[in-house]
């Protein structure tokens, strides 16, 4: 074995050896996995993969097909096989091939091991199954938990999790029907941007006690230049809300209604801007890091230019005592997240989603993040999956990645082995905790 092999072995057990702080999932609670029988292809295929499935040239509707548990799991292998051939290569299939042979026993999914995965899935369907995948597998002990999904904070097991939250109604709300459903949330009457904000600041308080940080997620839907708005500007546009002469027919659960039109988002665009700069200082207020998902959009045809980390300059400069956990590493802005965060004490650099949209990169990023970035500022795993099979899988490739960087730095006598270890646990463990979890969890 030569000097690099032995380095490489050393601080790889040192990298597999640390309990991860996981600083973005979206998981269910277990509860809800195991209330129905899992079904192979509704389960892998709700992001990710799926995507690369489609850009391959799947199309949308036999999406949907293969989603349909319905429908016998032998037609649908046969649609979805050519397509599995094409996106092998992808980092979103290896994450999932890891987790099939390492959890389930099947080194290849293939004509003659797809049901015995499905079955394999099946069988592991029951209390503990967390536990198992989670804890003993994958090596997490605390997980960073985005509560986009219909769980409420107060309701999160906290044997895994600790939340964050969005207000994404608060901010995006563009119609009569979406605040009367605020109204009902919160328990109070929303007639004036006064109103609006008061009750942003009521629920901030309600969730103060559950959630550990915010998050927001808007570049799915638009730019992230939330320029700075005044009062009258956004209030001319909540106003604007109320003074709709157009309707739209609408159903409401299992009711028919006719309701005030809403207005666009790009007309709401004021309203928005102000409305985030208010969730920024609450959270302020309250001590909350926030986290923004930055640079590649989950899912196909969105624009990318929306998600460019250096649109929120005017926010790092503003708000000086917000930590900002800024997401995905830009990917593919990658070069100019690394120049954020060594400008700006309060930007951190986050890996989430990275090492699976690009295991290569990743490394190339996290290198030149350790050349440039203090690293008390780089979070070196977040999974970023609906369901924990993607977890696990992604958790072995960071892993891999992570100690790949940190043996080739000490190589090059860039770092001690000593150093490479004590950055391999900030990476996985210390830095976020230190953000999310010193106060409370």
């Amino acid at each position: 074995m030569g000097k690099y092999d032995e380095t490489y072995k050393r601080i790889r057990e040192a990298v597999y050896s640390v309990r991860l702080i996981d600083t973005h999932e979206h998981l269910v609670q277990e509860k809800e996995r195991l209330a129905s029988k899992p079904d192979l292809f509704e389960t892998i295929l709700q992001h990710y993969l799926s995507s690369d499935l489609v850009s391959s040239g799947l199309s949308m509707k036999d999406l949907e097909e293969l989603r349909n548990p319905n429908l016998p799991l032998t037609e649908r292998w046969e649609i979805f096989k050519p397509f599995w051939e094409n996106v092998q290569n992808t980092g979103y299939a290896w994450a999932l091939k890891i987790a099939f042979r390492d959890l389930y026993g099947i080194d290849e999914l293939t004509d003659e091991t797809y049901m015995t995965l499905a079955k394999a899935m099946e069988e592991r369907n029951k209390p503990g199954l967390y536990e198992w995948v989670l804890r003993e597998k994958a090596g997490i002990e605390r997980i960073i938990l985005d509560t986009s999904t219909d769980t409420p904070v107060e309701e999160v097991d906290r044997r895994f999790f600790s939340p964050v939250i969005r207000f994404r109604d608060f901010v995006i709300v563009r119609s009569r029907v979406e605040l009367e459903a605020l109204e009902a949330r919160c328990g109070r009457k929303i007639h004036s941007l006064n109103d609006l904000v008061d009750s942003l600041k009521a629920e901030f308080r309600r969730v103060y006690p559950h959630v550990v940080g915010v998050k927001i997620g808007l570049a799915y839907m638009r730019t992230l230049k939330f320029d700075k708005v005044s009062f009258r500007e956004a209030e001319e546009v909540f106003n604007n809300i109320y003074k709709q002469e157009m309707f739209d027919r609408i159903t409401i659960g299992k009711t028919r209604r006719t309701v005030p039109a809403g207005l666009s988002l790009n007309e709401c665009k004021p309203l928005q801007d102000f409305m985030v700069h208010k969730v920024i200082q609450f959270a302020s207020e309250m001590d909350l890091p926030i986290q923004i998902h930055t640079g590649l959009q989950e899912g196909n045809e969105n624009i990318i230019t929306n998600s460019n980390p250096t649109l929120l300059v005017n926010l790092f400069r503003e708000y000086k005592e917000v930590k900002f956990d800024i997401f995905h590493g830009s990917y593919p802005y990658i070069g100019e997240l690394a120049a954020l965060a060594k400008n700006f004490p309060n930007v951190y650099v986050d890996m989430c989603w990275l090492h699976i949209i690009s295991p290569y990169k990743a490394r190339e990023a996290l290198s030149e993040w350790l050349d440039t970035v203090p690293s008390n500022k780089i979070f070196g795993f977040g999974g970023d999956y609906r369901f924990i099979e993607g977890v696990y899988g992604h958790s072995v490739i960071a892993r891999e990645n992570i100690a790949k960087v940190l043996a080739d730095k000490v190589a090059e006598g860039i770092l001690t082995d000593e150093q490479a270890m004590k950055i391999a646990e900030k990476l996985l463990r210390k830095n976020a905790e230190e953000l999310f979890l010193k106060k409370r969890v």
